[in-house]
């Protein structure tokens, strides 16, 4: 499906996920993981029983200057998420990071982790007041460069920091985004 049919929906406290949205948040999140995809749970497969409890947590912080959930939609489907955060210490809320970047497995390659940065960019910037963003991408599996193709900088690494298996350590990619810069650019 073409990604211009998408919409975005954001929760910014727990009451704004009903039960049908935080089971499809739930499935989303086991399909990307499954699938292998660094999106927190680096040890698949997980089921609802370790999805749960993590979706909850990041609900339960839901709030509209520190947390908020942005949803990518396709009609009533969700089709990928993420979690934009800031920390309320004084000296460091001018930036925040994303944590949970996913877009079902079904649409990858068709735009929408594209679309769902583009928008996270604009709430970080236009609605949280952010000035930076940050992330940690696993390496390894092309982050870097689906990241720096919207306008993220690699700033460091913390080297082997990830271990997914015997003989399998992965350094752990960390990013910036200038919000004030035209790194992204809105579709």
């Amino acid at each position: 499906m073409p990604v211009h049919s998408l919409c975005f929906a954001q929760a910014i406290a727990p009451q704004d996920i009903d039960s049908d949205r935080r089971r499809a948040l739930i499935d989303c999140w086991i399909d990307v993981s499954n699938a292998g995809g660094a999106a927190g749970f680096p040890f698949p497969p997980i089921g609802p029983r370790d999805a749960a409890p993590a979706l909850d947590a990041i609900l339960e912080n839901l709030a509209p200057r520190t947390c908020r959930l942005l949803m990518a939609l396709e009609g009533d489907d969700l089709v990928g998420w993420l979690n934009i955060r800031r920390d309320a210490f004084a000296l460091i809320t001018h930036w925040g990071t994303l944590h949970h970047v996913q877009t079902r497995t079904d649409r990858r390659g068709q735009g929408v982790g594209v679309a769902l940065m583009e928008e996270a960019h604009a709430v970080a910037r236009e609605e949280m007041g952010l000035e930076q963003l940050h992330l940690a991408a696993r390496a390894g599996v092309g982050l870097e460069a689906f990241y720096g193709r919207l306008g993220w900088k690699e700033i460091g690494r913390w080297p082997g920091a990830l271990r997914l298996g015997p003989g399998d350590d992965r350094d752990e990619v960390l990013m910036f985004l200038d919000l004030g810069a035209e790194g992204m650019t809105r579709s």
